[in-house]
């Protein structure tokens, strides 16, 4: 596996993640991919932008349901607002 590094930019992973973290992320199969996983992805309506978020539903069609960490609902822009992200725009998981 092929490790890089991601920066947290915001507040929507905190408390598991603070804004300006640096975190190691390494590639991954999307089949791999378990409810419960922190993946890095690419942003499903912005291709130029990158988000890190926690998987909380694996749907069919290899759709997958992305929420942020933060209790605040508008702390963060996820799946409730962009719907489930395709499987394919995985970058890669967090290593914990």
């Amino acid at each position: 596996m092929s490790d890089f590094h991601v920066i947290i930019r915001g507040d929507s992973m905190w408390p598991t993640y603070c804004d300006g973290d640096k975190i190691t992320a390494s590639k991954v199969s999307k089949n791999l991919l378990t409810v419960g996983d922190i993946i890095v992805s690419k942003h499903p309506l912005k291709s130029e932008v990158i988000i890190v978020k926690r998987i909380k539903r694996i749907l069919e069609d290899e759709k997958l349901f992305l929420q942020g960490d933060n209790p605040d609902p508008l702390a963060s822009e996820d799946s409730h607002n962009f719907g489930p992200v395709n499987a394919n725009l995985v970058i890669g998981i967090i290593n914990n």
